[in-house]
C-alpha cells in the first residue's frame, strides 16, 4: 500500500479537537487548548461529544468514535488534534472510517494512547500521522519553545521540521553504532505491544522503530523488550531509537531490580542495527514530534537524525 501524506497546514484552516480516550480533567483543558490554537491563526471546532464522560473515558465508545469519524469525513477539517491521551483508543479501531482518511488524508495528532489509533491508520489506510503535542496538555499553557517550534515546522512544511536530532545540550546515548534508513514507526511502547497479533500494527520490517513510555514498571519494560527479541522484530528493523521513559520504576522499591540502562545494555548489546537511548521524544515537556511513515536517516555515532523527505504532500 502506498503511504499517503496530508497537505501542509495553512493559517486559517480548521483544526478539530477530539477526545478518543480519557476524559479531560479538569474540563477547562479543552477551552485553553482551543484558545491557544485560535491565537495561532487557526479555526477550531470541538467534537460533539468532547465534553462527555463515561467512567474514565471521554464518552462511550460510540460517542468517541462518532466524533473521530465525523472529522475524518469533513473536508473542512485539516487537522485532528487530541485533547489528551489516557486509555481507550484501541476500543475504537474496528469502527474507524479508514476509507475516509485514505480518500482525504489529514493530520491526526497526539501521542501516548493515540499510538494505537495512528498505527492502525497506517496499517489499514496507509496514511501518515504525527506523534505530537495535544491541545489539553502542551497547549493548555505556554508550550516548551523547542517542542512548539518543531511541531509547527513539521506540519506546515517548513524545512526546519526535517531535523529530528536531540537538542545540542542533551545528547542521546549510543547503544549500537551505525547508520540506518527506514520509515519511522512506533510510539508508546506498551501500546505498540498491545497491537501485536492484530491487523492494526504496520509491518515493522525495515523501519526505524521509536519507543517511549510512562509509568511502566521496569520488569514490564524488560518483558516487552524480550518479546521484541523473541518475535524476531529486532532482527528485521533498520534501527531502534529509545526515547523518554518517564517515571518508570521498580514495582517494589524494596526489592532489587536492574535499572533501565542495565536492562537495555543486557538485552540490546548484541543488536545488529543502530540503537540509541535518551532520545528527546515521549511524555516529557521538551520533545520532538515524529511523522509516522516518513523516511528518515539515523546516524547513531554522530548524533544525527533527520527526515529524508517532507512529511507534507
Amino acid at each position: 500500500m502506498t503511504l499517503l501524506k496530508p497537505q501542509a497546514l495553512q493559517s486559517g484552516q480548521t483544526i478539530g479537537l477530539f477526545c478518543p480516550a480519557g476524559a479531560p480533567v479538569p474540563a477547562d483543558r479543552i477551552d485553553f487548548g482551543a484558545r491557544a490554537l485560535e491565537a495561532r491563526g487557526y479555526r477550531v471546532r470541538l467534537g460533539a461529544h468532547v465534553r462527555s464522560s463515561h467512567g474514565t473515558f471521554a464518552g462511550t465508545d460510540q460517542e468517541r468514535l462518532a466524533d473521530l469519524n465525523a472529522f475524518l469525513r469533513d473536508p473542512e477539517i485539516r487537522m485532528l488534534m487530541a485533547v489528551r491521551g489516557g486509555y481507550g483508543c484501541g476500543r475504537l479501531l474496528p469502527g474507524v472510517d479508514y476509507c475516509a482518511i485514505r480518500s482525504d488524508p489529514k493530520w491526526v495528532v497526539g501521542y501516548s494512547d493515540l499510538t494505537a489509533l495512528q498505527m492502525g491508520m497506517m496499517a489499514k489506510a496507509g496514511v501518515e500521522t504525527v506523534s505530537g503535542p495535544m491541545a489539553g496538555v502542551e497547549f493548555r499553557g505556554v508550550p516548551d519553545p523547542f517542542t512548539d517550534r518543531h511541531f509547527w515546522s513539521l506540519v506546515t512544511g517548513d524545512e526546519a521540521g526535517l531535523e529530528l536530532s536531540n537538542p545540542a545540550d542533551s545528547p542521546w546515548i549510543p547503544i549500537q553504532g551505525g547508520v540506518a534508513e527506514g520509515r519511522l514507526m512506533g510510539g508508546c511502547f506498551s501500546l505498540v505491544m498491545s497491537l501485536f497479533g492484530t491487523p492494526y500494527l504496520p509491518d515493522l520490517r525495515g523501519a526505524i522503530l521509536v519507543l517511549e513510555d510512562i509509568h511502566e514498571h521496569l520488569h514490564r519494560l524488560d518483558r516487552m523488550i524480550v518479546q521484541l527479541r523473541l518475535s524476531g522484530v529486532l532482527g528485521e528493523i533498520a534501527g531502534l531509537v529509545l526515547g523518554q521513559f518517564t517515571e518508570c520504576r521498580p514495582a517494589d522499591p524494596e526489592k532489587s531490580f536492574h535499572d533501565l540502562p542495565t536492562i537495555l545494555r543486557e538485552l540490546l548489546e548484541d543488536l545488529r542495527v543502530p540503537c540509541v537511548r535518551s532520545y528527546a521524544y515521549g511524555h516529557e515537556v521538551r520533545k520532538r514530534s515524529l511523522p509516522w511513515g516518513v523516511m528518515a536517516r539515523l546516524d547513531a555515532d554522530h548524533g544525527d537524525f533527520r527526515l529524508l523527505e517532507s512529511p507534507c504532500a
